[in-house]
Protein backbone atom coordinates (compact mmCIF):
# COMPACT_ATOMS: atom_id res chain seq x y z
CA UNK A 1 0.00 0.00 0.00
CA UNK A 2 1.54 3.30 -0.95
CA UNK A 3 2.05 6.23 1.46
CA UNK A 4 -0.35 8.54 -0.53
CA UNK A 5 -3.34 5.57 0.04
CA UNK A 6 -2.59 5.06 3.86
CA UNK A 7 -2.75 8.80 4.37
CA UNK A 8 -6.12 9.02 2.25
CA UNK A 9 -7.75 6.12 4.69
CA UNK A 10 -5.76 7.95 7.87
CA UNK A 11 -7.75 11.24 6.51
CA UNK A 12 -11.73 9.63 5.89
CA UNK A 13 -10.68 7.75 9.27
CA UNK A 14 -10.41 11.40 11.37
CA UNK A 15 -13.20 12.93 9.64
CA UNK A 16 -15.31 9.73 10.42
CA UNK A 17 -14.83 10.18 13.93
CA UNK A 18 -14.84 13.93 13.72
CA UNK A 19 -18.90 13.76 12.24
CA UNK A 20 -19.51 11.25 14.64
CA UNK A 21 -18.45 12.85 17.65
CA UNK A 22 -20.29 15.85 16.70
CA UNK A 23 -23.42 13.52 15.91
CA UNK A 24 -22.92 12.51 19.61
CA UNK A 25 -22.09 15.58 21.10
CA UNK A 26 -25.91 17.01 19.54
CA UNK A 27 -27.71 13.67 20.29
CA UNK A 28 -26.27 14.18 24.22
CA UNK A 29 -26.81 17.74 24.28
CA UNK A 30 -30.99 17.64 23.22
CA UNK A 31 -30.94 14.72 25.86
CA UNK A 32 -29.51 17.11 28.72
CA UNK A 33 -31.87 19.44 27.68
CA UNK A 34 -34.88 17.19 27.74
CA UNK A 35 -34.06 15.95 30.73
CA UNK A 36 -33.72 19.42 32.48
CA UNK A 37 -37.22 20.12 30.98
CA UNK A 38 -38.35 17.44 32.38
CA UNK A 39 -36.74 17.34 35.79
CA UNK A 40 -37.57 21.82 36.34
CA UNK A 41 -41.39 20.29 35.95
CA UNK A 42 -41.30 17.80 38.29
CA UNK A 43 -39.61 19.83 40.95
CA UNK A 44 -42.33 22.50 40.08
CA UNK A 45 -45.25 19.87 40.48
CA UNK A 46 -43.89 18.19 43.58
CA UNK A 47 -41.24 19.91 45.26
CA UNK A 48 -41.96 23.50 44.58
CA UNK A 49 -45.58 23.18 43.93
CA UNK A 50 -46.13 26.56 41.49
CA UNK A 51 -49.75 27.22 41.51
CA UNK A 52 -52.51 26.99 44.54
CA UNK A 53 -55.79 28.70 45.17
CA UNK A 54 -56.61 32.21 45.13
CA UNK A 55 -59.40 34.23 45.60
CA UNK A 56 -59.71 37.85 43.13
CA UNK A 57 -61.66 40.15 41.28
CA UNK A 58 -61.50 40.23 37.25
CA UNK A 59 -61.06 42.84 35.05
CA UNK A 60 -65.78 42.96 35.13
CA UNK A 61 -65.50 42.83 38.71
CA UNK A 62 -66.60 39.47 39.37
CA UNK A 63 -65.13 36.89 41.64
CA UNK A 64 -62.46 34.84 39.59
CA UNK A 65 -60.98 32.15 41.52
CA UNK A 66 -58.35 29.09 40.51
CA UNK A 67 -60.80 26.79 39.77
CA UNK A 68 -62.06 29.45 36.40
CA UNK A 69 -58.80 28.55 35.21
CA UNK A 70 -58.63 24.86 35.45
CA UNK A 71 -60.02 23.04 32.49
CA UNK A 72 -58.00 24.98 29.94
CA UNK A 73 -54.81 25.34 29.25
CA UNK A 74 -54.06 28.71 30.84
CA UNK A 75 -50.84 31.31 31.31
CA UNK A 76 -50.37 33.51 34.46
CA UNK A 77 -48.34 36.47 34.58
CA UNK A 78 -47.59 38.34 37.52
CA UNK A 79 -46.94 42.11 37.15
CA UNK A 80 -48.68 45.95 36.98
CA UNK A 81 -50.09 48.12 34.86
CA UNK A 82 -47.45 51.33 36.16
CA UNK A 83 -44.83 48.80 34.88
CA UNK A 84 -42.49 50.45 32.33
CA UNK A 85 -41.38 48.20 29.97
CA UNK A 86 -41.49 44.23 31.03
CA UNK A 87 -45.33 43.84 31.70
CA UNK A 88 -46.22 45.81 28.22
CA UNK A 89 -43.55 44.08 26.65
CA UNK A 90 -44.68 40.54 27.93
CA UNK A 91 -48.19 40.76 27.38
CA UNK A 92 -47.89 42.24 23.69
CA UNK A 93 -45.66 39.53 23.05
CA UNK A 94 -48.25 36.68 24.57
CA UNK A 95 -51.26 38.93 22.40
CA UNK A 96 -49.14 38.65 19.13
CA UNK A 97 -48.94 34.64 19.60
CA UNK A 98 -52.14 34.26 21.07
CA UNK A 99 -53.90 36.41 17.94
CA UNK A 100 -51.44 34.66 15.62
CA UNK A 101 -52.16 31.19 16.82
CA UNK A 102 -56.09 32.03 15.84
CA UNK A 103 -58.43 29.45 16.51
CA UNK A 104 -56.26 26.93 17.96
CA UNK A 105 -55.55 29.00 20.75
CA UNK A 106 -59.05 28.79 21.59
CA UNK A 107 -58.92 26.70 24.74
CA UNK A 108 -55.93 28.62 26.41
CA UNK A 109 -56.57 30.96 29.13
CA UNK A 110 -54.42 34.16 29.84
CA UNK A 111 -54.65 35.82 33.21
CA UNK A 112 -52.36 38.82 34.31
CA UNK A 113 -52.43 39.45 38.20
CA UNK A 114 -51.44 42.64 39.50
CA UNK A 115 -49.30 42.77 42.09
CA UNK A 116 -50.01 46.72 42.53
CA UNK A 117 -53.75 46.93 43.73
CA UNK A 118 -53.57 50.40 45.52
CA UNK A 119 -53.60 51.57 41.69
CA UNK A 120 -54.65 49.02 39.57
CA UNK A 121 -58.56 48.57 40.46
CA UNK A 122 -61.04 47.09 38.22
CA UNK A 123 -61.60 49.27 35.59
CA UNK A 124 -57.72 49.77 35.24
CA UNK A 125 -57.23 46.20 34.47
CA UNK A 126 -59.90 45.89 32.02
CA UNK A 127 -58.32 49.07 30.10
CA UNK A 128 -54.79 47.74 30.42
CA UNK A 129 -55.57 43.84 29.05
CA UNK A 130 -57.86 44.34 26.95
CA UNK A 131 -55.50 46.67 25.08
CA UNK A 132 -53.39 43.59 24.12
CA UNK A 133 -56.15 41.19 23.81
CA UNK A 134 -59.79 41.51 24.15
CA UNK A 135 -59.81 37.93 25.66
CA UNK A 136 -57.16 38.72 28.45
CA UNK A 137 -58.09 38.15 32.08
CA UNK A 138 -56.89 40.66 33.97
CA UNK A 139 -57.16 39.78 38.10
CA UNK A 140 -57.11 42.58 41.06
CA UNK A 141 -58.15 42.66 44.31
CA UNK A 142 -57.34 42.99 48.34
CA UNK A 143 -53.47 43.44 49.29
CA UNK A 144 -53.79 40.34 51.20
CA UNK A 145 -55.45 38.71 48.47
CA UNK A 146 -52.96 39.71 45.94
CA UNK A 147 -50.05 38.61 48.31
CA UNK A 148 -52.37 35.05 48.35
CA UNK A 149 -52.22 34.88 44.94
CA UNK A 150 -48.53 35.58 44.69
CA UNK A 151 -47.14 33.22 47.37
CA UNK A 152 -49.14 30.47 46.00
CA UNK A 153 -47.59 31.24 42.40
CA UNK A 154 -43.96 31.47 43.77
CA UNK A 155 -43.89 34.98 43.52
CA UNK A 156 -41.76 37.81 44.75
CA UNK A 157 -42.21 41.26 44.80
CA UNK A 158 -41.46 44.39 46.46
CA UNK A 159 -43.05 47.70 46.53
CA UNK A 160 -40.14 50.85 46.09
CA UNK A 161 -40.07 54.08 47.16
CA UNK A 162 -39.19 56.63 44.50
CA UNK A 163 -39.66 59.90 46.29
CA UNK A 164 -42.29 62.42 46.04
CA UNK A 165 -45.29 60.07 46.70
CA UNK A 166 -44.30 57.53 43.33
CA UNK A 167 -43.18 54.19 43.59
CA UNK A 168 -42.51 51.41 41.80
CA UNK A 169 -43.06 47.51 42.11
CA UNK A 170 -39.89 44.84 41.38
CA UNK A 171 -41.50 41.73 40.87
CA UNK A 172 -40.84 38.08 39.28
CA UNK A 173 -40.60 38.97 35.48
CA UNK A 174 -41.40 35.12 33.53
CA UNK A 175 -45.02 33.86 32.49
CA UNK A 176 -46.06 31.04 33.77
CA UNK A 177 -48.07 27.97 31.96
CA UNK A 178 -49.65 25.46 33.13
CA UNK A 179 -51.75 22.63 31.63
CA UNK A 180 -55.86 22.39 31.91
CA UNK A 181 -55.33 19.72 35.25
CA UNK A 182 -53.21 23.00 37.10
CA UNK A 183 -49.74 21.14 36.88
CA UNK A 184 -46.82 23.24 35.88
CA UNK A 185 -46.00 22.99 32.48
CA UNK A 186 -43.08 25.69 31.18
CA UNK A 187 -42.12 29.24 31.73
CA UNK A 188 -41.34 32.26 29.42
CA UNK A 189 -38.32 34.67 30.49
CA UNK A 190 -38.94 38.27 30.02
CA UNK A 191 -36.36 37.73 27.23
CA UNK A 192 -37.62 35.01 25.38
CA UNK A 193 -37.68 34.96 21.74
CA UNK A 194 -40.47 35.01 20.04
CA UNK A 195 -40.07 32.02 18.45
CA UNK A 196 -39.05 30.06 21.28
CA UNK A 197 -42.51 31.64 23.46
CA UNK A 198 -44.90 30.69 20.46
CA UNK A 199 -43.13 27.51 20.63
CA UNK A 200 -43.81 26.75 24.05
CA UNK A 201 -47.56 28.24 23.97
CA UNK A 202 -48.25 26.15 20.80
CA UNK A 203 -47.25 22.99 22.35
CA UNK A 204 -49.66 23.73 25.86
CA UNK A 205 -52.04 23.78 23.31
CA UNK A 206 -51.36 21.20 21.19
CA UNK A 207 -51.28 23.13 18.09
CA UNK A 208 -47.32 22.24 17.16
Amino acid sequence: MSLRIAEGKADRGIAVAIFASVGLSLVLGAALTIWHTDVNRWTANTIVKIGGPFDLIDQDGRAFTRADLLGHPHIVYFGFTYCPDLCPTMLFLLGSIVQGLGDKAAPLKVAFVTVDPERDTVQVMKDYVTAFDKDFIGLTGSPEAVGKAAKAYRISYEKVDLGGGNYTVDHSTSAMLFNADGSYADSIAFDESAAGARAKIASLIGAE
